[in-house]
């Protein structure tokens, strides 16, 4: 009797009309993804991540890349796999990310030529500056005004002054056809009253192409980042004239800064930093954020990415964008300035 009373009022109770029957589903599907979300941040990363460099092996980016994965590899007890992605001063490997699923398994090892300069020298790149997920500055790197070991310069001002007696006469580097260099360079030339496109240029693919390039004699000098250059300038290959820091390096006590030897427009400094696809969730943003700040007070992380020539110089997302945005918004007025901007 009691299975046929039970019956009888499924069978005659009054029924939901579809549109809350609709809003019932809807709302136990919203239930699901919002129990999900917590699931999510708590089992990422759960495979291997490709952290995409987009310079050659060898140079600085590259460097701390497989510094900081191998240390996200030990913290996470997941594989984090740098590739080498080179190609168009890094634009290739950027649009290769920012083509990629933004589910936090393809990031990327940005830098200060691909990332704010080359977009402040090329208004008709492929991709805007802050297009990309800003994920977090992880360290930064003097540049370095080098000759070859062997070159009678003794000081940025020597060779200043005989580039003004001939400019024709002399040959500059660059790791690529834009970046941080290059701009280094115009600010330098350009604020001596040298016009640098009258000068020689030697566009070589990454930074230690470059420097063999210097330390062989096909091209006469170049700025480029300390952390590629430790045993270059130890064994005497290349000669450091000037640091573009504000303050002498502990590396090179001996080298002056650009501003002891009289130069004050020699003053960029380069960075590394995580950044991902655009629309990066925020639950990956933040697993991202917490690994990086735990490497920058972890004393392995940080002794060898100093050894490296680098330094441990975490910023968080908001901090991170926000120098960005001072320093594209300030190389645009310089290359506007110099007549560089394309």
């Amino acid at each position: 009797m009691q299975r046929f009373n039970a019956m009888f009022w499924y069978a005659t109770a009054p029924r939901a009309s579809a549109p809350r029957r609709l809003m019932r589903a809807a709302l136990v599907a919203g239930a699901a993804v919002l129990a999900a979300a917590p699931v999510a941040a708590q089992t990422y990363p759960g495979r291997p991540i490709k952290l995409i460099v987009p310079f050659p092996t060898g140079g600085v980016t590259d460097l701390n890349a497989r510094i900081l994965a191998k240390h996200l590899t030990k913290l996470w007890d997941r594989p984090v796999d740098v590739v080498n992605m080179p190609g168009d001063g890094g634009t290739r490997g950027t649009m290769f990310v920012l083509g990629s699923p933004a589910d936090g398994y393809t990031m990327m090892m940005s830098a200060t030529g691909q990332g704010t300069q080359n977009p402040a020298l090329d208004s008709r790149l492929p991709y805007k500056w802050d297009e990309p997920t800003l994920v977090a500055r992880t360290s930064v790197s003097p540049l370095v005004f080098v000759v070859k070991g062997d070159s009678p310069w003794r000081s940025l001002r020597a060779v200043i002054d005989d580039a003004k007696q001939d400019v024709g006469k002399y040959r500059y580097g660059t790791s690529g056809p834009g970046g941080v260099g290059a701009i280094a360079m115009a600010l330098l030339f350009g604020g001596a009253g040298i016009d640098l496109q009258k000068m020689g240029r030697v566009v070589l693919q990454g930074g230690a192409p470059l420097l063999d390039a210097v330390a062989t004699g096909e091209t006469h000098f170049a700025a480029q980042y300390l952390a590629e250059m430790g045993p270059e300038l130890a064994s005497g290959k290349l000669k450091g004239l000037a640091v573009s820091t504000a303050e002498r390096v502990r590396q090179l006590p001996n080298v002056p800064t650009s501003r002891e030897a009289g130069f004050n427009d020699f003053t960029l400094i380069g960075w590394n930093g995580v950044a991902g696809p655009a629309h990066l969730p925020a639950d990956i943003l933040a697993k991202w954020q917490e690994g990086l700040k735990a490497l920058a007070r972890d004393p392995a992380f940080v002794t060898e990415t100093e050894a490296s020539g680098a330094e441990v110089a975490y910023l968080g997302p908001a901090e991170f964008k926000a120098a960005l945005r001072v320093e594209y918004e300030t190389a645009v007025r310089q290359v506007e300035k110099l007549g560089l901007r394309r």
